[in-house]
């Protein structure tokens, strides 16, 4: 009887498989989950991972507008009439890297009322995307929102200038909004 919080993850190949995943790296995305519930610091959560048809089309300005549609009313409408969701928009998250963490980023800003929560993890802002002006110029939406990248070469300082504008447009720093900037990190799957 119990329902379940959603993620849905980007580059759905990339999550738990090495032979699907696009450079032979995987995401451990099932392990992580596994430890993070035997430390009992998140409660189990359903992960969807969607796949892309082409990713520098669906996840640019060429065909965002399209995948955000089909996240919010096909895939969502999808998992939420075949499994045991929590219906409501702060049990949705949409997750994304790179490319697609701009395009999970797209979907919440444009689909609030339906994901509440986003991550977007070493997103290639200002690739392809009009989401740094929208922040300013959009109503602020109801998100939690997580952002990071690596330093000093990992999409920093277009991440740092997305944050200071959420930061101008209402979003606060702890409290629906968080940024990480790892020394060193990098670009890449692992």
């Amino acid at each position: 009887l119990h329902r379940y919080p959603v993620v849905y993850m980007n580059d759905g190949h990339n999550l738990f498989y090495r032979q699907e995943s696009a450079v032979g790296v995987e995401w451990s995305v099932q392990d992580t989950l596994h430890k993070l519930h035997e430390m009992n610091t998140i409660e189990p959560v359903l992960i969807v991972g969607v796949y892309p048809n082409d990713r520098m089309h669906d996840y640019a300005e060429a065909g965002i507008e399209a995948f955000t549609h089909f996240m919010a009313e096909g895939v969502r409408n999808h998992v939420d009439a075949n499994y045991r969701t929590l219906p409501e928009a702060e049990h949705r998250a949409v997750v994304g890297s790179s490319l697609g963490g701009v395009a999970a980023m797209e979907t919440a800003w444009r689909f609030p009322h339906l994901f509440g929560k986003v991550a977007a993890l070493s997103a290639s802002f200002g690739y392809q995307d009009e989401l740094a002006k929208r922040v300013l110029s959009d109503p602020k939406p109801d998100l939690q929102i997580y952002l990071d990248s690596g330093w000093p070469r990992d999409n920093f300082e277009v991440t740092r200038d997305l944050r200071a504008r959420l930061v101008r447009a209402g979003f606060g720093e702890g409290t629906d909004l968080l940024y990480f900037a790892f020394p060193d990190g990098r670009h890449n799957e692992r």
